[in-house]
């Protein structure tokens, strides 16, 4: 039996960046003030199809994929696709 994974969206503007070995790590703050953590690596976007690009902090982007919520209720994001957001 195979296990349905959410999938979860988040638009907004880079806050920070931390470098990691095959991609990094975007602070995204949305538009109401909420604070998600967006993992954009380059073999997770190959995996599904999607395009690495590194983004800069104060571009506005849109990402979707897997999530997770920390103890302090961040949502975590391993994006799946990701698009720069005018």
């Amino acid at each position: 039996m195979e296990q349905q994974v959410s999938q979860q969206e988040v638009i907004g503007t880079i806050a920070a960046i931390e470098n990691g070995k095959d991609g990094y790590m975007a602070t995204v703050k949305d538009k109401k003030g909420a604070i998600s953590i967006v993992t954009i690596s380059i073999v997770n976007l190959q995996k599904s199809g999607g395009t690495f690009k590194r983004y800069n902090i104060g571009d506005r982007i849109q990402a979707k994929g897997e999530f997770w919520k920390d103890q302090a209720g961040v949502m975590h994001i391993t994006a799946k696709s990701i698009k720069e957001v005018k």
